[in-house]
């Protein structure tokens, strides 16, 4: 199942979370950060560290108010780490807000630790291991599986005091009840699912879902009144939330059989620790093992309250020493076993050749050029390069590439567009001058990054520009001292507080239209001339037509008249 999630809208391709996560089980697709299920411990890293809030964390809240809702009896399974995220006087008053919101019963999941130090005790009284590794941090139990198959055989084939609880619970209100389990720890959402035990916890909820909910019913933890819990059990075992707790349960219980005492916190820890197992460094030593750094009272899903973690741990570690009390006894007949296994996955690793073809295709042709500077989130170029060959990172997830080829491409455009660019700081001084800005103006880039604008042109269009934050487009500039004529738009940009202003020379246009205009005039010149010539022309004939016509005429009147009248004379 999917216990975190991501939000796209949300994810900048900063590669935060791939940085942080202890076991890189994140793949980057499309420039989006997903977790891989199957690889991740459920740590929470990731959640805790993203700076856009882009991870979302799955919440079973709906659910447990709908069984609430249809009637069915629901105790919960809190957490002793409870004291850490909520303000109380009295440790009883979550007890009786978690029932205003219409749990049945509520009970302390230390009971369930007495069962699980009671199993652990045995195990060191049998001294059949050589070492032993606690297993009630289920992202722990996840990282030996996965990834340190080696050190299984080292796990203590017992339940967490999660499972061992809501056994309990059962027990004691009837197989019916369904039982949700409250804590700060994402991984438990998976250990419930676990088809080892998952028909013993029905839900989990985290601190943060529990307080949502005390706001939307407006329930005050600190100002309810004080309330029992179900089978409490000695105070020493609510130790386990908080480093060493466990180790001081065992104490508790009696004779350790000389085993060697060892607490580990943070899973970089715990993997220096399994590495030294597996070369055999390590013998007869019973080992507490957490992967939050101080314990589960600093679990990922902790209430974001103002005390820190170190208050969090002493108010728990306080109230665990008060009235500590006997160590209760627990029930034989209920089953605590679990049996842990191999489940690592070996994955086709890509040859020396392959590695070295991705690495070139980001310009690393060479170990030399090989940065390792985890910008991408990997601790190597090398590591990078096989994620990419197992589909899991981007080829431009490798930010120095992408800076440089971006650069690369910038500089080429700046350099060789025929245009002139020419940029300006806020006070006129030039800090860009491409290739067709020197030619154009007969002086080199390195000389005019040392000048102000003004002393080569007038600046006052880029001033303008600067102050008004208003745009200039396509305004036609000539410059007589430099024999050119320029169609030049000016931009003001905002993030670097700078004037670009970008010249297309139009001198030989201007030419072509000054010599267009020149040849229209002179041949609008000789066509008047022409014009003039054929109108005195046409006057002449005109003239020598109209007396040859009227003698025509007047012949041919005669001509006819001798016709017409030649018999009457």
């Amino acid at each position: 199942m999917s216990v975190i999630g991501l939000k796209k809208a949300n994810c900048k391709n900063c590669y935060k979370c791939l940085k942080v996560c202890p076991v890189k089980s994140i793949r980057v697709v499309n420039e989006q950060a997903q977790i891989i299920d199957d690889d991740c411990l459920l740590c929470g890293t990731c959640l805790a560290n993203c700076p856009q809030n882009a991870k979302t964390l799955t919440s079973s809240l709906d659910q447990v108010k709908e069984m609430l809702a249809s009637g069915e009896k629901v105790a919960v399974s809190l957490a002793p780490s409870f004291l850490g995220s909520f303000s109380l006087e009295k440790p009883g008053q979550m007890a009786a807000a978690l029932k205003k919101l219409g749990f049945c019963a509520v009970s302390e999941t230390a009971q369930g630790a007495a069962y699980v130090t009671a199993q652990y005790h045995d195990l060191m009284v049998e001294n059949k291991m050589k070492n032993i590794i606690t297993t009630c941090c289920p992202s722990i139990n996840r990282l030996i599986e996965l990834y340190h198959p080696e050190v299984v055989e080292y796990m203590a084939p017992v339940v967490s005091p999660m499972i061992a609880s809501a056994r309990l619970i059962k027990q004691a209100l009837g197989k019916g009840v369904k039982v949700v389990f409250v804590g700060p720890c994402i991984a438990k959402i998976d250990e419930a699912a676990d088809i080892r035990h998952d028909t013993d916890v029905d839900a989990v909820l985290t601190f943060e879902d529990i307080e949502q909910w005390f706001r939307e019913e407006g329930i005050v933890p600190g100002q309810c009144e004080d309330a029992s819990f179900l089978n409490a059990s000695s105070k020493i075992l609510r130790m386990y939330p908080v480093t060493s707790g466990i180790l001081e349960s065992l104490k508790a219980r009696g004779d350790c059989n000389n085993y060697r005492m060892i607490t580990v916190d943070g899973i970089q820890e715990c993997i220096a620790l399994f590495s030294s197992m597996a070369k055999g460094e390590l013998d007869h030593c019973f080992v507490e093992v957490n992967a939050c750094k101080g314990g589960c009272v600093n679990g990922p899903a902790k209430t974001k309250g103002e005390e820190t973690r170190f208050r969090a741990a002493l108010d728990v570690e306080n109230y665990a020493r008060e009235d500590a009390g006997d160590y209760p006894a627990v029930d034989e007949e209920i089953p605590m076993g679990k049996r842990f296994f191999d489940r690592s996955r070996h994955e086709k690793l890509p040859d020396e050749d392959t590695i070295r073809s991705i690495l070139a295709k980001i310009g690393k042709e060479s170990p030399e050029q090989e940065l390792n500077c985890g910008a991408c989130g990997y601790n190597s170029c090398r590591e990078k390069a096989i994620a990419v060959y197992l589909n899991k990172a981007e080829l431009t997830m490798c930010v120095p590439y992408m800076k440089e080829r971006a650069e690369s491409l910038s500089n080429y455009v700046l350099s060789e567009t025929p245009n002139i660019t020419i940029m300006v700081d806020d006070e006129m001084n030039i800090i860009e001058f491409n290739k067709a800005a020197e030619e154009c103006f007969k002086i080199s880039r390195r000389e005019a990054l040392e000048k102000g604008l003004f002393e080569l042109i007038d600046s006052s269009d880029f001033q303008f520009v600067l102050e008004t934050k208003q745009p200039i487009t396509n305004k036609k500039v000539h410059y007589k001292e430099y024999g050119i004529t320029t169609e030049q738009s000016i931009i003001y940009i905002d993030k670097q507080n700078i004037v670009m202003g970008i010249f297309k020379d139009i001198t030989k246009e201007e030419r072509e239209q000054e010599n267009l205009y020149d040849l229209r005039v002179e041949t609008m010149e000789m066509a008047q001339k022409v014009i003039d010539k054929q109108m005195v022309a046409a006057q002449q004939i005109a003239s020598l037509l109209g007396e040859t016509t009227a003698e025509t005429k007047v012949t041919l009147t005669k001509l006819k008249n001798m016709i017409v009248f030649d018999g009457d004379e």
